[in-house]
């Protein structure tokens, strides 16, 4: 599971409490109990000649007498591309003609623009005259602040934190930070606000972005038990226990390599030459504890 699967699974467990985080006013005009998710939305008709698709594509009704049906379609981008606002105008363009429906595009970016949350513009010249100018809403999570945003009505901001600017800069901060989402959410749990799985969700969003050493863990870990904060115990939901509870080798091996695509982007081959060795469960069980803990690819050597 890459990093794209990882924020679509969360967004649509969250979705309109993601929309209202960063666009407040479109989330109140919309019914959010005819919310519906469309299948993959695939574009094979781009001039490119390429087959994309895109990331998440939602449908709701607009509120009021005169109900409408709109789309609002989210993209997830881990990479600064030049030719990304040229995708975001073709994936508009496509779905608007397809659907001859309204379309919100929202852009969640996962290294810093220029700013935080702004309309970003993508603009085509003719004989030095613009006669194409497309908006749409770029959040920027690197630059938005993660004490802001862990504080939020909703849990979803404590996941979303996870890729946000922590208060304090370093190694510290982003310890501080963990500590701060997983308390944020252990407290919507025990409100109620949110269900297991939910909480799984947003859990993993901390253990994989916001990832401890085990030196680090534990003496956080050390810490918070000493100021009777049992947050670390109630919040234990991370890739490994999940893969833990398979059990079967084949499905820990497979499982690994998902935890490395979705924390590294790929599965190095180092990583692949230690699963090949493993010949038992401890040994599986080692480099589950790794992958899940280590700070990058390079600590898996």
């Amino acid at each position: 599971m890459g990093h794209d699967q990882l924020f679509k699974l969360l967004l649509q467990a969250f979705f309109a409490d993601f929309v209202g985080l960063f666009a407040p006013d479109a989330a109140a005009a919309l019914d959010w109990s005819t919310l519906t998710f469309r299948d993959a939305e695939m574009f094979t008709d781009l001039p490119q000649g390429e087959r994309r698709a895109a990331d998440l594509v939602a449908q709701a009704y607009t509120l009021g007498g005169l109900r409408r049906l709109i789309l609002l379609h989210v993209e997830v981008q881990r990479r600064r591309q030049a030719h990304f606002p040229l995708r975001m105008w073709q994936y508009y363009a496509a779905l608007r003609l397809r659907e001859d429906l309204p379309v919100l595009p929202i852009a969640l970016l996962l290294y810093p623009a220029e700013q935080g949350l702004s309309l970003a513009t993508y603009e085509e010249e003719v004989l030095g005259q613009t006669y194409l100018t497309f908006r749409y809403l770029q959040i920027s999570a690197p630059l938005l602040s993660a004490e802001e945003y862990v504080g939020a009505a909703t849990p979803l901001g404590a996941g979303l934190a996870a890729v946000m600017r922590p208060a304090t800069r370093g190694r510290a901060g982003r310890i501080a930070l963990h500590r701060a989402c997983l308390r944020r959410i252990r407290e919507a749990v025990e409100a109620g606000q949110v269900d297991e799985a939910r909480a799984f969700l947003l859990v993993n969003m901390v253990a994989t972005y916001l990832s401890l050493s085990p030196a680090e863990e534990q003496r956080l870990r050390a810490q918070m038990s000493k100021e009777g904060d049992t947050t670390m115990e109630a919040t234990e939901l991370t890739w490994a226990d999940r893969i833990l509870l398979r059990g079967r080798e084949e499905g820990q091996r497979a499982d690994i390599r998902e935890v490395a695509l979705a924390r590294f982007g790929s599965v190095p081959p180092s990583l692949e030459q230690r699963l090949a060795a493993a010949t038992d469960d401890q040994e599986l069980r080692a480099l589950i504890r790794l992958v899940s803990t280590v700070a990058s690819a390079a600590d898996l050597t």
